[in-house]
């Protein structure tokens, strides 16, 4: 998508779409076992049943993982001083990284 100006696209505010989108999953993620099952590995997960007996499709169950994963990043979600704050993180430690890195290439690549 060419957006000029625009530097990036980010979910906002989407658990209630990815609640309507995904509704089937939620009825059988009610049922697991444990209120704070991943739908991973654990044990008397109702979401993995289906899987195992084709009745949900995976790639719908991914879908949903890779929606969730993104709102956790979301702005809305954790607040735009958070996400901004993670952000500068980052930049701060490539920033640290890149100066050791030009530091030793004027040490003569010496630790």
């Amino acid at each position: 998508m060419d957006t000029p100006g625009l530097r990036e696209m980010q979910l906002w505010d989407a658990d209630h779409g990815v609640a309507q989108a995904f509704a089937d999953i939620d009825s059988l993620a009610a049922r697991c076992r444990f209120g704070d099952c991943r739908h991973e590995a654990e044990p008397g997960c109702a979401v993995l049943a289906a899987l195992s007996a084709g009745t949900l499709d995976a790639a719908r169950v991914e879908n949903r993982r890779k929606l969730l994963r993104e709102q956790e990043f979301s702005p809305a979600e954790n607040g735009s001083r958070s996400a901004t704050g993670t952000k500068e993180q980052w930049k701060q430690i490539h920033r640290v990284a890149r100066q050791k890195y030009q530091q030793r290439q004027r040490d003569g690549g010496k630790r």
